[in-house]
């Protein structure tokens, strides 16, 4: 009996859990949440537990490889709540096999090709689109691409040349006419001329019950699209073969042309900050009495009240930056606001008319007064600029947002990307404090375990060498215990905060004329003032930073000459950041107008301080800046600073100002 129990035992232990796996079968709902993006609809699906991408694939029929190009993906894993986007993939029932006559009296039947849509076949038959979807139930809702459908014999049927020549562009009057082509939408069609939605809605109201049409006319300006108006012109002059031919293809996108390199000479900004006006001029009024009267005089020497002292200088640098504009022959219609740190205040800013046409919004600094004004932005498609914070949250929601800082989860992911790439031969240790695994900073640690065991490289590296201690309960012994002394020891610290930060540098220091020590860190810990530098440097200390001033360069001495001459004071941090901003927004908006979000990529304006380079958040975000800096304290007490490539590519330059 004893005997037939563990046998028992046995069976379950082996076949047990595999048979509760297979037979479990992950079911996958299809979501009912869909969204259009350039004329395309996708379903937002949320994975769930267990989801699997390759189970997701099968539910809605796309392919694994696609779905993780256009979300952006660089392996199949996937997170529980984790939003993908998945293209609708229309399904035609299969016909029952009969044998049916390719044209009779009544139909015809016709091979669904690239790009053909129902309105477009219904011109193509010389047939309104209700006559075509009741002999094609369903026909209304997709057009399968290779699918048999029937058009009724009612017309002659236009020649390809006739219906190229229906959907040539044209130009009557001031207008020209933009043929509406498969995935074009509002937004695109407004990009590309430098359109405002607002003007283009007022010009085309049929949009607005009936959506575009493909083949379909839209007004726009003629003197927005000059060189298109000319052709157009040339076209309809010219003397059209109206020979038919099966054979001629018959195509329904618009004539292709590159992007308008637009030059505007007269940019209109809105600057928002918290300055604090009214206290700046109550403390500088000083009241004495005099024989029991009241007597209020005006400081000789002014004093700025302490919390706006920082958006002053700000503000001082934008207007450098202005002036600087003005010089290359751009002008800047500044218009500046003093939000305080008042909800109510942004509010009465933003009823303001002038704002509506203004070409960008620098500002607010704080995210409660941010997000009101980054709603006002969205609705009226006018980019925005978050400049100091680095935690949005519109900035995974507002595709017009800009957020200057980069976030703690992307710097997470640059830093790891840095050390696992740079850990060959080297023994690599995490000190971090007892209870850290709730802080953001923690991301770090996961990123970097990702890399080195789910991707294998620990496993296929045997001189990597990899260690965890608790700075609390170890202590400075416990971590000499892990270093190495024949080889560099890599000491990730996953902390932002300062009094952990300052004892853990501080202790570890002790240790850094005995071992080779490269501590890597965030950059915010160089506005620690309580920091002894000397720590940075001995400790071999390595940042990832979106900022750094070489103030050896000949553009930032002019600079502060220039801000020291206008305003008698030394710039900080606040007023590179604000100089640079303004500079690279300016020459962005003056070079593409409208269209410049899809060319940040060619705008290089010479930078102060920051490394710009915007990559959009999500399918649906706004730019977040990821450029970076590898800014190291060397042991030569010389501050060492790189432009952070890529994971493959860390390039050294002299200076990151000069070519």
């Amino acid at each position: 009996m004893r005997f037939i129990v563990q046998a028992l035992l046995l069976i379950l232990i082996c076949f047990g859990p595999h048979s509760s796996v297979l037979g479990q079968g992950v079911v996958v709902k299809k979501s009912k949440n869909k969204v259009v993006v350039r004329g395309v609809k996708y379903f937002l699906h949320v994975v769930k537990e267990k989801e699997t991408l390759f189970a997701i694939s099968k539910e809605y029929g796309v392919d694994v490889a696609e779905i993780m190009q256009i979300n952006s993906k660089k392996s199949a894993a996937v997170s529980i709540d984790e939003v993908l986007r998945i293209p609708e993939v229309k399904h035609v029932k299969a016909i029952a096999p009969r044998i049916i006559p390719k044209k009779s009296e009544s139909t015809v039947f016709h091979e669904v090709k690239a790009g053909e849509t129902l309105y477009s076949l219904a011109r193509k038959y010389n047939v309104s689109q209700e006559e075509i979807v009741a002999l094609n139930p369903g026909a209304d809702l997709s057009l399968s691409l290779g699918s048999m459908i029937r058009i009724p014999q009612k017309g002659e049927r236009k020649s390809a040349s006739n219906v190229q020549q229906e959907k040539q562009p044209k130009v009557e009057g001031n207008f020209y006419f933009h043929v509406i082509g498969e995935g074009d939408t509002e937004y695109s069609i407004c990009r590309k001329y430098g359109l405002k939605l607002r003007k283009f809605r007022k010009l085309n109201p049929q949009v607005k019950e009936a959506g575009l049409q493909v083949g379909a006319f839209v007004r726009i300006p003629k003197k927005l699209a000059p060189q298109l108006a000319t052709q157009a012109e040339v076209v309809s002059n010219e003397v059209v073969d109206t020979v038919e031919k099966d054979s001629l293809p018959v195509s329904d996108l618009p004539l292709e042309v590159e992007a308008p390199a637009l030059s505007k000479e007269k940019i209109s900004m809105a600057l928002m900050l918290p300055l604090y006006l009214e206290a700046n001029d109550t403390i500088n009024w000083i009241r004495n009495y005099e024989d029991t009267l009241a007597v209020v005089k005006e400081r000789e020497n002014k004093i700025i009240y302490s919390r706006s002292q920082d958006f002053i200088r700000f503000y001082q640098g934008v207007l450098l930056a202005v002036d600087t504009l003005k010089k290359q022959g751009l002008e800047i219609d500044l218009h500046v606001y003093d939000t305080e740190r008042k909800k109510e205040k942004v509010k009465q800013i933003l009823s303001s008319a002038e704002l509506e046409e203004v070409d960008i919004i620098i500002g607010p600094v704080y995210s409660n007064t941010f997000n009101i004004a980054a709603d006002y932005a969205l609705e009226r498609h006018i980019p925005i600029v978050s400049p100091l914070s680095a935690k949005n949250p519109r900035l995974n929601t507002n595709p017009f947002v800009f957020q200057l800082n980069t976030g703690m989860s992307s710097l997470c992911d640059k830093v790891a990307q840095y050390v696992t790439k740079d850990i060959s031969t080297t023994n690599l240790v995490v000190v971090h404090p007892k209870q850290y695994k709730h802080l953001n900073e923690y991301k770090l640690i996961r990123d970097v375990e990702k890399e080195l065991f789910e991707n294998g490289k620990y496993w296929s590296d045997q001189e990597i060498h990899y260690k965890k201690i608790s700075f609390d309960d170890y202590g400075l012994y416990g971590i000499e215990n892990t270093l190495c002394d024949s080889c560099e020891n890599i000491i990730l610290l996953p902390s932002t905060n300062q009094p952990v930060v300052d004892n853990i540098v501080t202790q570890l220091n002790v240790l850094s004329s005995r071992y080779s020590i490269r501590l890597v860190g965030f950059p915010v810990w160089k506005r620690y003032r309580s920091m002894d530098p000397e720590n940075f440097y001995n400790l071999n200390t390595t940042l990832l930073s979106p900022y750094y001033v070489d103030y050896s360069s000949v553009e930032v001495d002019h600079f502060v000459s220039s801000f020291r001459k206008s305003f008698s004071v030394e710039p900080n941090d606040f007023s590179f950041r604000a100089y640079d901003l303004c500079l690279f927004f300016a020459s962005a908006i003056s070079r593409y107008g409208n269209t410049f979000m899809d060319y940040l990529d060619a705008v290089q304006p010479n930078l102060l301080q920051s490394k710009f380079q915007f990559e959009r958040v999500g399918n649906f975000g706004g730019f977040e800046n990821r450029g970076l800096y590898r800014i190291n304290y060397g042991k030569d007490f010389q501050i060492h600073h790189s432009d952070f490539v890529s994971p493959d590519t860390l390039q050294e330059k002299a200076s990151p100002y000069m070519d």
